[in-house]
């Protein structure tokens, strides 16, 4: 998904046999760093996507346990320390995307 939009790959017929290698059929996980935003005592704060990105999840099993995942979420807090005054939290979510192809 970019920019809450599925992803489309388009094929030629000369490349169709490509087709079958793409991601749009392959079961990922979806990492998502979500911030809230410092409001005003009388403003409900919610939280709001600040990024996002895919991983296959055959190389993923682990999820947000990965090492590199814990050291990625690491790096955006250390970032996330120097924004305190605009941002009161930060945290990852990860989620599952199964494969969506659909055949035109």
């Amino acid at each position: 998904w970019l920019l809450g939009y599925p992803v489309v790959y388009l094929f030629s017929t000369e490349h169709i046999a490509n087709a079958i290698y793409n991601l749009s059929t392959k079961s990922l996980r979806i990492f998502k760093i979500l911030v809230c935003r410092n409001a005003a005592p009388s403003k409900v704060s919610r939280l709001e996507e600040l990024l996002s990105f895919s991983v296959p999840y055959d190389l993923s099993m682990g999820g947000s346990k990965e090492q590199w995942a814990e050291a990625f979420l690491a790096h955006m807090q250390e970032k996330w320390e120097r924004c305190r005054p605009a941002w009161s939290s930060l945290q990852m979510e990860v989620s599952e995307c199964y494969p969506q192809a659909i055949v035109l």
